[in-house]
C-alpha cells in the first residue's frame, strides 16, 4: 500500500478499489456481462462490486487475476479492499446527517484540495460553536440532534490543525457574513473574529464575492469539489441546494463543470488578500466591528 494512502479513511479506499477494478476491465475490453461470465459469477454481483457496497478482498483477487495483474499489485489492491471494510468513523451519525454528506465528510481528509462555495451560511469547517448552534436553532433542529451535528462540526474541523490540511479554497457570498446570528450581533462577531484569524491559515484562502458581482453562475446553490491527491481516486462534488443535497462521484463531466463554475467565480469575487479589509468593513458598517 503506497505511504499517501495508508491512513486515508475507508470510504477513500471504497472508492480507490471501485475505480481500480472498473479501469482494469475497461482497459482489457471486457463490458460487465462479459467479466462476471469469465470468473462464473452473474451480471447483478459485478454491478454491485463496482458500484455498491465494499468487495470482499477474495472477490477482488479473483478479478484482478483474471485481468492479468501482477502478485505485488494484486496484493496491493486486496490490501485496499481490506481497509475499506474497516468501520468508518462518520457511520455513527447516520439519521443525523443525510449519506451524501457522511460521504463527503469521510472523503474531505484525503483530498489535495477542497474548493467550496457557500452562498447562505458560513462553511461548517470554519464555523463557531455558538454560531452553528444558532443556525441549527434556525433551522428547526431537535436539540438533541443539533448537539450531535455539533459533534460532527468540531470533530470535521479538527483537519484544520493537521499538518497533512489540504488545500482549502472558500468562496463566500456576501450574505453568509453580513446575516446577524441569535440576540445582538456578539455570536456574528465572534464569527467574523473566527474567519479573520482563519485568513492565516497556511492552507486556508477566503475569497469574498460582493453582491455587486451580480447574477453569477452558483445562484442558488453552494456546492464543494474534492480534489485528491492518488490519481486512483477520482474527484468528487458535494452540491446543496433548495431541494436537498447529492455527491456525484464517477460523472466526470459533472465534476468537471462545478470545476469550471469554481473558476468562474474566482473571476468575479474579490482578491484573497482583500478578504479581512472587506469583512472588516462590512463589520463596521453592520455590526459595529469586530
Amino acid at each position: 500500500m503506497s505511504v499517501d494512502a495508508v491512513s486515508d479513511p475507508p470510504e477513500v479506499h471504497r472508492r480507490r478499489v471501485r475505480n481500480i477494478l472498473r479501469d482494469a476491465r475497461e482497459n482489457i475490453g471486457l463490458t460487465q456481462k462479459q467479466a462476471a461470465d469469465r470468473v462464473l459469477w452473474s451480471l447483478s454481483k459485478m454491478i454491485r462490486i463496482e458500484t455498491g457496497a465494499p468487495p470482499q478482498p477474495a472477490d477482488v483477487r479473483v478479478l484482478l487475476k483474471e485481468y492479468g495483474f501482477e502478485d505485488e499489485r494484486i496484493s496491493e489492491v486486496v490490501a485496499y479492499a481490506k481497509a475499506a471494510r474497516q468501520p468508518d468513523e462518520w457511520e455513527q451519525y447516520k439519521g443525523v446527517y443525510t449519506n451524501a454528506a457522511l460521504s463527503l465528510f469521510s472523503n474531505e481528509p484525503a483530498a489535495r484540495v477542497v474548493q467550496q462555495y457557500e452562498a447562505s451560511v458560513v462553511p461548517g469547517l470554519l464555523q463557531t460553536e455558538d454560531y452553528a448552534r444558532e443556525l441549527f436553532k434556525k433551522l428547526g433542529v431537535e436539540d438533541s440532534v443539533a448537539e450531535k451535528r455539533l459533534r460532527v462540526r468540531l470533530q470535521r474541523q479538527e483537519m484544520l490543525d493537521r499538518d497533512d490540511c489540504p488545500k482549502l479554497d472558500f468562496i463566500l457570498g456576501e450574505a453568509t457574513i453580513s446575516r446577524p446570528a441569535g440576540e445582538g450581533f456578539e455570536v456574528i462577531r465572534a464569527q467574523l473574529q473566527r474567519l479573520k484569524a482563519l485568513a492565516e491559515h497556511p492552507q486556508i484562502t477566503l475569497r469574498f464575492l460582493p453582491f455587486a458581482a451580480g447574477m453569477h453562475p452558483g445562484m442558488g446553490m453552494s456546492f464543494t469539489v474534492l480534489e485528491f491527491r492518488d490519481p486512483e481516486v477520482p474527484d468528487l462534488v458535494y452540491l446543496e441546494n433548495g431541494d436537498g443535497d447529492s455527491i456525484w462521484r464517477d460523472d466526470e463531466a459533472e465534476i468537471e463543470k462545478y470545476a469550471l463554475r469554481f473558476g468562474k467565480l474566482l473571476e468575479l469575487g474579490a482578491p484573497a488578500e482583500d478578504f479581512v479589509p472587506r469583512i472588516e468593513a462590512l463589520a463596521r458598517d453592520r455590526f459595529g466591528g469586530i
